[in-house]
Protein backbone atom coordinates (compact mmCIF):
# COMPACT_ATOMS: atom_id res chain seq x y z
CA UNK A 1 0.00 0.00 0.00
CA UNK A 2 1.43 3.39 -0.96
CA UNK A 3 1.83 6.08 1.64
CA UNK A 4 0.90 9.55 0.51
CA UNK A 5 0.88 12.98 2.05
CA UNK A 6 -2.45 14.73 1.66
CA UNK A 7 -3.49 18.31 2.18
CA UNK A 8 -7.06 19.33 2.92
CA UNK A 9 -10.02 17.96 4.82
CA UNK A 10 -11.95 14.79 4.12
CA UNK A 11 -15.70 14.99 4.61
CA UNK A 12 -15.95 11.23 4.19
CA UNK A 13 -13.54 10.28 6.95
CA UNK A 14 -14.07 6.55 6.46
CA UNK A 15 -12.07 6.80 3.25
CA UNK A 16 -8.81 7.56 5.04
CA UNK A 17 -6.98 6.13 8.02
CA UNK A 18 -4.31 7.86 10.14
CA UNK A 19 -0.89 6.26 9.83
CA UNK A 20 1.99 6.36 12.25
CA UNK A 21 3.01 9.93 11.48
CA UNK A 22 3.18 12.94 13.77
CA UNK A 23 1.44 15.12 11.22
CA UNK A 24 -2.33 14.99 11.55
CA UNK A 25 -2.56 15.74 7.84
CA UNK A 26 -0.91 12.48 6.79
CA UNK A 27 -3.20 9.68 5.74
CA UNK A 28 -3.18 6.25 4.18
CA UNK A 29 -5.57 6.01 1.22
CA UNK A 30 -6.58 2.73 -0.39
CA UNK A 31 -6.77 4.32 -3.84
CA UNK A 32 -4.68 7.52 -4.24
CA UNK A 33 -6.38 8.28 -7.57
CA UNK A 34 -9.59 9.00 -5.65
CA UNK A 35 -7.98 11.63 -3.41
CA UNK A 36 -9.65 14.56 -5.16
CA UNK A 37 -13.06 12.94 -4.67
CA UNK A 38 -12.63 13.55 -0.95
CA UNK A 39 -11.34 17.11 -1.14
CA UNK A 40 -7.72 16.03 -0.75
CA UNK A 41 -4.66 17.11 -2.67
CA UNK A 42 -1.83 14.64 -3.15
CA UNK A 43 1.36 16.44 -2.13
CA UNK A 44 3.97 13.70 -2.26
CA UNK A 45 4.04 9.96 -2.91
CA UNK A 46 6.21 7.96 -0.55
CA UNK A 47 7.54 4.43 -0.45
CA UNK A 48 5.79 1.36 0.89
CA UNK A 49 6.06 1.21 4.64
CA UNK A 50 8.49 -1.44 5.83
CA UNK A 51 8.86 -2.19 9.53
CA UNK A 52 8.14 1.44 10.39
CA UNK A 53 10.29 2.94 7.62
CA UNK A 54 8.68 5.30 5.11
CA UNK A 55 11.66 7.02 3.47
CA UNK A 56 14.26 5.62 1.09
CA UNK A 57 17.00 5.91 3.71
CA UNK A 58 14.79 4.39 6.40
CA UNK A 59 13.85 1.46 4.20
CA UNK A 60 17.52 0.88 3.35
CA UNK A 61 18.39 0.69 7.06
CA UNK A 62 15.42 -1.57 7.77
CA UNK A 63 16.35 -3.94 4.95
CA UNK A 64 19.95 -4.18 6.18
CA UNK A 65 18.66 -4.90 9.69
CA UNK A 66 16.25 -7.49 8.35
CA UNK A 67 19.02 -9.33 6.52
CA UNK A 68 21.03 -9.49 9.75
CA UNK A 69 17.95 -10.78 11.57
CA UNK A 70 17.33 -13.45 8.92
CA UNK A 71 20.89 -14.72 9.24
CA UNK A 72 20.62 -14.90 13.02
CA UNK A 73 17.34 -16.81 12.77
CA UNK A 74 18.87 -19.28 10.32
CA UNK A 75 21.77 -19.83 12.71
CA UNK A 76 19.41 -20.49 15.62
CA UNK A 77 16.90 -22.72 13.83
CA UNK A 78 19.16 -24.58 11.41
CA UNK A 79 17.20 -27.16 9.41
CA UNK A 80 14.14 -26.58 11.61
CA UNK A 81 13.55 -23.34 9.71
CA UNK A 82 11.87 -25.40 6.98
CA UNK A 83 9.08 -26.39 9.38
CA UNK A 84 7.78 -22.81 9.52
CA UNK A 85 5.55 -21.13 6.97
CA UNK A 86 6.64 -17.92 5.26
CA UNK A 87 4.13 -16.01 7.38
CA UNK A 88 5.36 -17.54 10.63
CA UNK A 89 8.97 -16.71 9.78
CA UNK A 90 7.90 -13.14 9.09
CA UNK A 91 6.44 -12.93 12.60
CA UNK A 92 9.63 -14.37 14.10
CA UNK A 93 11.68 -11.82 12.16
CA UNK A 94 9.61 -8.97 13.56
CA UNK A 95 10.02 -10.17 17.13
CA UNK A 96 13.78 -10.68 16.81
CA UNK A 97 14.06 -7.27 15.16
CA UNK A 98 12.07 -5.59 17.96
CA UNK A 99 13.94 -7.28 20.81
CA UNK A 100 17.45 -7.74 19.34
CA UNK A 101 17.24 -11.24 20.81
CA UNK A 102 17.57 -14.11 18.35
CA UNK A 103 16.66 -16.64 21.05
CA UNK A 104 13.03 -15.83 20.29
CA UNK A 105 13.43 -17.78 17.06
CA UNK A 106 13.22 -20.98 19.10
CA UNK A 107 10.82 -19.67 21.75
CA UNK A 108 7.85 -18.59 19.63
CA UNK A 109 5.22 -21.32 19.33
CA UNK A 110 2.47 -21.24 16.70
CA UNK A 111 -0.61 -23.39 17.27
CA UNK A 112 -3.45 -24.30 14.90
CA UNK A 113 -2.64 -21.91 12.03
CA UNK A 114 -2.81 -18.93 14.38
CA UNK A 115 -1.29 -16.46 11.92
CA UNK A 116 -3.74 -17.38 9.17
CA UNK A 117 -6.67 -17.21 11.59
CA UNK A 118 -5.49 -13.83 12.84
CA UNK A 119 -5.27 -12.44 9.31
CA UNK A 120 -8.81 -13.63 8.57
CA UNK A 121 -10.11 -12.05 11.78
CA UNK A 122 -8.47 -8.70 11.04
CA UNK A 123 -9.91 -8.70 7.52
CA UNK A 124 -13.33 -9.18 9.13
CA UNK A 125 -12.61 -6.19 11.42
CA UNK A 126 -12.85 -8.28 14.58
CA UNK A 127 -11.99 -6.42 17.80
CA UNK A 128 -8.65 -6.76 19.55
CA UNK A 129 -8.61 -6.81 23.36
CA UNK A 130 -5.29 -6.15 25.12
CA UNK A 131 -4.14 -6.22 28.73
CA UNK A 132 -2.41 -2.82 29.03
CA UNK A 133 -2.56 0.54 27.30
CA UNK A 134 1.09 0.41 26.24
CA UNK A 135 0.22 -2.47 23.92
CA UNK A 136 -2.88 -0.67 22.66
CA UNK A 137 -0.78 2.39 21.82
CA UNK A 138 1.53 0.31 19.62
CA UNK A 139 -1.13 -1.49 17.59
CA UNK A 140 -1.90 -0.15 14.11
CA UNK A 141 -5.59 -0.98 14.19
CA UNK A 142 -8.49 1.21 15.30
CA UNK A 143 -10.76 -1.54 16.62
CA UNK A 144 -8.57 -2.16 19.69
CA UNK A 145 -9.68 -2.07 23.32
CA UNK A 146 -8.07 -1.95 26.75
CA UNK A 147 -10.13 -1.67 29.93
CA UNK A 148 -7.35 -1.73 32.53
CA UNK A 149 -8.07 1.88 33.56
CA UNK A 150 -11.82 1.77 33.05
CA UNK A 151 -13.96 2.82 36.03
CA UNK A 152 -15.90 -0.44 35.82
CA UNK A 153 -12.62 -2.35 36.08
CA UNK A 154 -11.73 -0.64 39.35
CA UNK A 155 -15.20 -1.27 40.73
CA UNK A 156 -15.24 -4.95 39.78
CA UNK A 157 -11.72 -5.52 41.10
CA UNK A 158 -12.67 -4.01 44.46
CA UNK A 159 -15.96 -5.87 44.65
CA UNK A 160 -14.57 -9.29 43.73
CA UNK A 161 -11.11 -8.75 45.24
CA UNK A 162 -9.41 -9.70 41.99
CA UNK A 163 -6.64 -8.03 40.03
CA UNK A 164 -7.49 -5.20 37.66
CA UNK A 165 -6.06 -7.33 34.85
CA UNK A 166 -8.62 -10.06 35.53
CA UNK A 167 -11.44 -7.54 35.94
CA UNK A 168 -10.59 -5.84 32.65
CA UNK A 169 -10.80 -9.17 30.82
CA UNK A 170 -14.18 -9.96 32.36
CA UNK A 171 -15.51 -6.59 31.24
CA UNK A 172 -14.30 -7.33 27.70
CA UNK A 173 -15.98 -10.75 27.58
CA UNK A 174 -18.32 -9.96 24.68
CA UNK A 175 -15.47 -8.52 22.61
CA UNK A 176 -13.22 -11.49 23.33
CA UNK A 177 -15.75 -14.02 22.06
CA UNK A 178 -14.96 -14.34 18.33
CA UNK A 179 -12.37 -11.59 18.69
CA UNK A 180 -8.60 -11.38 19.10
CA UNK A 181 -6.80 -11.27 22.44
CA UNK A 182 -3.28 -9.89 22.93
CA UNK A 183 -1.68 -10.37 26.35
CA UNK A 184 1.90 -9.18 26.82
CA UNK A 185 2.28 -8.39 30.49
CA UNK A 186 -0.30 -9.81 32.90
CA UNK A 187 -0.34 -13.60 33.36
CA UNK A 188 -3.53 -13.25 35.43
CA UNK A 189 -5.25 -11.70 32.40
CA UNK A 190 -4.22 -14.66 30.25
CA UNK A 191 -5.35 -17.11 32.92
CA UNK A 192 -8.76 -15.42 32.95
CA UNK A 193 -9.02 -15.75 29.17
CA UNK A 194 -8.19 -19.46 29.53
CA UNK A 195 -10.83 -19.85 32.25
CA UNK A 196 -13.43 -18.26 29.96
CA UNK A 197 -12.46 -20.62 27.16
CA UNK A 198 -12.67 -23.71 29.36
CA UNK A 199 -15.62 -22.82 31.59
CA UNK A 200 -17.79 -20.36 29.66
CA UNK A 201 -17.31 -21.59 26.09
CA UNK A 202 -15.86 -18.23 25.03
CA UNK A 203 -13.99 -18.76 21.76
CA UNK A 204 -11.54 -16.10 20.61
CA UNK A 205 -10.44 -16.35 17.01
CA UNK A 206 -6.82 -16.23 18.12
CA UNK A 207 -4.95 -15.49 21.35
CA UNK A 208 -1.48 -13.96 21.38
CA UNK A 209 -0.29 -14.87 24.85
CA UNK A 210 3.21 -13.64 25.64
CA UNK A 211 3.17 -12.33 29.23
CA UNK A 212 6.63 -11.74 30.67
CA UNK A 213 7.88 -12.60 34.14
CA UNK A 214 8.65 -15.30 36.67
CA UNK A 215 5.27 -15.60 38.38
CA UNK A 216 2.69 -17.59 36.39
CA UNK A 217 3.93 -16.34 33.01
CA UNK A 218 5.35 -19.65 31.78
CA UNK A 219 2.51 -21.63 33.34
CA UNK A 220 -0.23 -19.48 31.80
CA UNK A 221 1.25 -19.87 28.33
CA UNK A 222 1.51 -23.62 28.73
CA UNK A 223 -2.16 -23.77 29.72
CA UNK A 224 -3.11 -21.68 26.68
CA UNK A 225 -1.34 -24.14 24.39
CA UNK A 226 -3.54 -26.90 25.81
CA UNK A 227 -6.78 -25.19 24.73
CA UNK A 228 -8.41 -25.69 21.33
CA UNK A 229 -7.98 -22.01 20.40
CA UNK A 230 -5.37 -20.93 17.82
CA UNK A 231 -2.57 -19.19 19.65
CA UNK A 232 0.90 -17.69 19.47
CA UNK A 233 2.96 -17.98 22.64
CA UNK A 234 6.53 -17.88 23.88
CA UNK A 235 8.02 -20.80 25.75
CA UNK A 236 9.34 -19.82 29.17
CA UNK A 237 9.27 -16.48 31.01
CA UNK A 238 10.25 -14.21 28.12
CA UNK A 239 7.72 -11.99 26.36
CA UNK A 240 6.37 -8.52 27.00
CA UNK A 241 5.01 -5.51 25.16
CA UNK A 242 7.52 -5.39 22.25
CA UNK A 243 6.90 -9.06 21.51
CA UNK A 244 3.12 -8.76 21.67
CA UNK A 245 3.01 -5.63 19.51
CA UNK A 246 5.42 -7.08 16.95
CA UNK A 247 3.29 -10.18 16.53
CA UNK A 248 -0.08 -8.49 16.17
CA UNK A 249 1.25 -5.73 13.90
CA UNK A 250 2.78 -8.39 11.68
CA UNK A 251 -0.61 -10.06 11.37
CA UNK A 252 -2.27 -6.71 10.67
CA UNK A 253 0.28 -5.94 7.96
CA UNK A 254 -0.42 -9.30 6.30
CA UNK A 255 -4.15 -8.60 6.35
CA UNK A 256 -3.49 -5.38 4.41
CA UNK A 257 -1.10 -7.06 1.98
CA UNK A 258 1.67 -4.77 3.18
CA UNK A 259 5.28 -5.73 2.90
CA UNK A 260 6.07 -7.78 6.01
Amino acid sequence: MAIIYLRGTAERSEAVHPILMKSKRSFELQNPSNAHDYGLEVVMLKFHEFMGAITKEGISIAEKSREIVKNKIRNVLGDKINSYSKEELSIIERVVHATADEEYAKLIYFKDNAVEEGVKAIKENKPIVVDINMIKAGIRYNNTYCFINDRKTYELAQKEQITRAVASIRIAKDLIDDGIVVIGNAPTALLEVIRMINEENIKPRVVIGVPVGFVQASESKELLRKTDVPSITTIGPKGGTPVAVSIINGIIAMSRDERV
